[in-house]
């Protein structure tokens, strides 16, 4: 994720720093859940205080995603044209 629900561009410390965040913390990693929660609500806290949002995307993966793609893929070519 690049961008920020306004669109802005992430600088390269901002991705850094939400990349270090969740390394550190993650459960999957070995870190408490309960303060990842903490250091997430901390963060966004940090990002909104500057009118920015993080939106999370969640997509599948392996041959699921793959499927889910090929389906999204199909249904914009069924769609007729966005001509005005």
């Amino acid at each position: 994720m690049n961008q920020d629900s306004t669109g802005r561009d992430w600088t390269a410390a901002e991705k850094a720093a939400y990349r270090h965040l969740i390394r550190t913390h993650h459960p999957d990693r070995g870190g408490d859940p309960d303060e990842l929660v903490t250091q997430l609500a901390r963060f966004h806290a940090t990002q909104q205080a500057g009118g920015e949002r993080i939106v999370f995307v969640s997509r599948r993966r392996g041959l699921a995603g793959v499927i889910d793609a090929l389906r999204q893929r199909r249904r914009r070519r069924r769609q007729p044209p966005r001509v005005r």
